[in-house]
């Protein structure tokens, strides 16, 4: 994801240098009403400090930034960057004229079993000779020799019959080899999600494995929490346990219920802390989030004031 982050990192908001000062919420003013007003605004430390929540950060669950194996041109673009997409969904294809015509050059040959016909048509017309030579020899009038040719004859027809099956599923495998070799210079969609950015253009050439898409699946939410080992509750959580997640939708406080998801089994011994993944649903419309956003969790329920307090300063 280098040159991704990096390209996207130059895409920060203006307002965020020094001399865009945060405004001081005035008394009455919840976050709500000045994110109508059009006035940028961040978490109230206060409401993220009754919280005490672990911070961290949100992401989609499921992230791919995506590039050609090959080196090729950009032949077409079939989508762009905030367009849904499904799983298995074409979004850009490379220069893939030349594969493409090896591949059906190969199907013609897989598909027809006349090869394999002919060669059974053999193996049936050395039996046939082979049986009126033996019965004829039966009847004392021919020779040994010419019964043993027809037998070999016989024999080896059925083994190029045999081969003949065994080229023929070669041909089939080839096929599935060359569309293998196809698909790396199309790009699909690897599940059901958004595309994030296209950071190429038609006529483009591309090197091999260069980033040039990422698909971004939102339906769900996750973030990876350092939970203190010092806290008794950290080593006692487990896959399914509830989280609360203190989340900062344009200054407006929004608290979630989640669920741990993975649970490390490991420490680090730097920060004290054990890595507890939680995930939260993150339903279509208005109110959907955007990943890459700050959050806070913990795993007790917050109390009634906390709750109270984050539905007044949200404008709930």
């Amino acid at each position: 994801m280098g040159s991704l982050v990096a390209g996207m990192a130059g895409m920060a908001p203006q307002g965020s240098g020094p001399q865009a000062k945060e405004p001081q919420g005035g008394a009455g003013v919840t976050a709500a009403e000045a994110a109508s007003a059009g006035t940028p605004r961040r978490l109230d430390e206060k409401i993220i400090a009754a919280f005490a929540g672990n911070r961290c950060v949100t992401r989609p669950a499921q992230d791919a930034v995506m590039g050609f194996s090959l080196p090729t041109q950009i032949t077409e673009m079939l989508a762009k960057g905030g367009q849904k997409v499904t799983a298995g969904q074409m979004l850009l294809r490379g220069d893939d004229r030349e594969e493409s015509a090896t591949v059906r050059l190969q199907k013609m040959q897989a598909e027809t079993d006349l090869p394999v016909q002919r060669a059974k048509a053999a193996a049936d017309l050395a039996e046939l000779e082979y049986n009126r030579l033996k019965d004829i020899k039966d009847r004392g009038g021919s020779g040994q020799q010419e019964v043993e040719r027809a037998r070999l004859t016989f024999e080896t027809s059925r083994i190029d019959w045999e081969l003949a099956k065994i080229r023929q599923a070669q041909e089939v495998l080839t096929v599935e080899r060359m569309e293998s070799r196809l698909d790396r210079l199309r790009l699909k969609a690897p599940f059901n999600g958004i595309v994030d950015a296209i950071l190429v253009d038609v006529g483009q050439a591309v090197s091999e494995n260069e980033k040039v898409l990422r698909v971004v699946d939102i339906s769900k939410i996750e973030m990876d929490v350092g939970s203190p080992t010092e806290d008794p509750r950290t080593w006692k959580l487990a896959v399914g346990d509830k989280a609360w997640v203190l989340l900062d939708v344009a200054g407006s406080p929004r608290l979630s219920e989640g669920r741990v998801d993975e649970v490390a089994p490991t420490a680090d011994l730097g920060s004290r802390s054990r890595r507890i993944r939680v995930v939260i649903d993150n339903p279509e419309g208005p109110a959907q989030l955007i990943a890459g956003e700050p959050a806070w969790v913990r795993f007790s329920e917050p109390t009634k004031e906390v709750i109270e307090m984050v539905r007044v300063v949200g404008g709930a």
